[in-house]
């Protein structure tokens, strides 16, 4: 396997699941807002590691910057 080292800070936070499904469910807005939070994140990591791979794989001149 791989190994992988962070090459800036990382910070890390640790939920337990039920707990924060708990409270999702008991207030609506609290859900979305994590929701809406988890969906940003998972979208800006999906976008970072596509133009990663178009720098390594695309053709030449495909547009990706990074």
């Amino acid at each position: 396997m791989d190994r992988t080292e962070a090459t800036k800070p990382v910070r890390a936070c640790e939920f337990d699941s039920a707990t924060v499904l708990g409270l999702m469910d008991a207030d609506p807005a609290f859900g979305s807002a994590v929701g809406q939070w988890v969906a940003e994140v998972l979208a800006h990591r999906l976008h970072a590691a596509r133009i990663r791979l178009l720098a390594l794989y695309g053709p030449h001149g495909s547009g990706a910057r990074i």
